[in-house]
This record gives C-alpha cells, sequence and structure tokens, in this order.
C-alpha cells in the first residue's frame, strides 16, 4: 500500500513538472529540426559519406552483393563493426558469430547510449521509440548532442537528433553503394584509408570539446598504440584506448577545468 501510494506520488510530481515546462512550438521544432539537418550536410556529410565510401568498395572486394552492403550500414550503422563483420564473412564465419562480433564491436555505444538517451523527450514513442534513437544514434549524433551549442530542451534535441541521424544514415547508405559501384577506378589504399574518415572525425569532435581530460585521453591513446601494437598487435586498440581513457579518468579531477 505505501509502495502504491508513493508511486503515486512520484507520478504526481512528474506530471506537474512536465505542466510546469515552457511549451515548445512547432516552429521551435521545426527550427531544430531544420538545424539538425543543415549540421548533418557540412563536416558530417564529408566524413561519414567518405567512410562509408570506403566500406562500399571493402564489401564489393570482398564479394557482397551491392543490397548486401548497404543493408549492413542501415542496419548495423557502425562502421568498425561493419568492418568486422565483413572480415568474418570473408573467413567463412556463420551468421551468428558474425551478429555476435559486430555487437561486441559496438559495446562503446552503450555507454554513449545511457549518457544521451535521457536527455531526450520521450513521451514521444515511449521505450519503442528510445530504442530507434539509440539505433540511430553514431558516434557523430552523439559528440554532435553533447555540444554546449546543441539543443538544450529534450523536444528540440529530440527533433534534432533525429533529423541529424537520420541525414547522416541516408547519407551512410549512398555513400556504401557509390563506394560499391565505384570499387573498380577506387584504389585500394585509398579506400581502406577512407574507413578512417569516421575514427578521424570522432577524435576531432573530441578535441573540440576543449576539455583537458579529454585531450589527454585522446592523445594517451594514440601515443600508446603504436608501442602496443608491436607487443600485442591483435588487442593494440583496445588496450591503449582502455589506459588511455583510465589515466585520463584517474587524473580527472586536476584537469576539469576547460582549456582557456
Amino acid at each position: 500500500m505505501l509502495d502504491q501510494d508513493h508511486n503515486r506520488y512520484h507520478d504526481r510530481i512528474a506530471y506537474n513538472l512536465r505542466l510546469s515546462e515552457p511549451k515548445v512550438t512547432k516552429s521551435e521544432s521545426r527550427a531544430a529540426a531544420f538545424r539538425g539537418f543543415r549540421d548533418a550536410i557540412g563536416v558530417p556529410l564529408l566524413l561519414v559519406g567518405g567512410g562509408m565510401t570506403g566500406f562500399g568498395a571493402l564489401a564489393h572486394d570482398i564479394g557482397f552483393a551491392s543490397w548486401e552492403a548497404v543493408l549492413a550500414s542501415v542496419l548495423v550503422w557502425a562502421l568498425p563493426a561493419q568492418v568486422v563483420a565483413a572480415d568474418l564473412y570473408t573467413s567463412g564465419g556463420d551468421l551468428v558469430a558474425i551478429a555476435i562480433a559486430a555487437a561486441l564491436a559496438s559495446m562503446r555505444f552503450f555507454p554513449m547510449a545511457v549518457a544521451l538517451l535521457p536527455t531526450l523527450d520521450n513521451s514521444a514513442g515511449g521505450q519503442l521509440g528510445r530504442i530507434a534513437q539509440a539505433q540511430l544514434m553514431s558516434a557523430t549524433s552523439w559528440a554532435f548532442l553533447m555540444r554546449g551549442s546543441a539543443p538544450s530542451d529534450p523536444r528540440l534535441r529530440l527533433a534534432y537528433h533525429t533529423v541529424f541521424a537520420l541525414t547522416c544514415l541516408s547519407i551512410g547508405a549512398i555513400g556504401t553503394l557509390a563506394g560499391y559501384l565505384g570499387a573498380a577506378g577506387l584504389p585500394r589504399p585509398l579506400a581502406l584509408g577512407l574507413l578512417f574518415l569516421n575514427a578521424a572525425s570522432f577524435t576531432v569532435l573530441l578535441a573540440e570539446t576543449r576539455s583537458r581530460q579529454a585531450l589527454l585521453a585522446v592523445l594517451l591513446g594514440a601515443g600508446l598504440c603504436a608501442p602496443i601494437h608491436m607487443v600485442l598487435p591483435e588487442a593494440s586498440l583496445v588496450l591503449a584506448s582502455v589506459i588511455g581513457g583510465t589515466v585520463a579518468f584517474v587524473f580527472g579531477d586536476r584537469l576539469r577545468k576547460p582549456a582557456s
């Protein structure tokens, strides 16, 4: 009985808080959505499109059909996981193993989703809406939503993120198909180089936050990757990231202030 009263009390508080929130007009929502589209066709268009073009060329070389390559980009929507899936496909891995490997390669998105989703309005779509936003989320959309210049109201953030992510997804699908169809004229070193554009863009976006803690994590991870690769090539990227991020976190209290 007490638990029911307690739950009703919190539901009433939440309801009153929603009533006290300033209403977001349709014009404001449209403006946030348009801003998401405008931001997505800037630097993300070049970086996401370039990275997925490289994947399309790679998918062509390993024997994917064009629709399989595009479907991988749309459903997996994580370039490292797509590359892992493609590598397992060429080595004859079964579908279950490929799905598990792709999921493990995308585990980095779990803390990102935990940080991002509570900041979005959950009144539209409920739990399914949250799952859809998590699927649409990418490293690029997460980084753009975490910037101080992003909309602060949850409803505006939802409109911004939905349009931004859908635009990036469309760009990724088009880039994959373009890379697949143009694979014959795309040198393999260039195709492989394009795969690193996504990681490079995320690093630049982190640097843009001007957080000394984030910059330290990036610099340490980049500096440790090469020497660790000489000893443990299979785990160099993971170990460099974990060590760099851990050291930055441990010394975070001293470096938390933004760089001037």
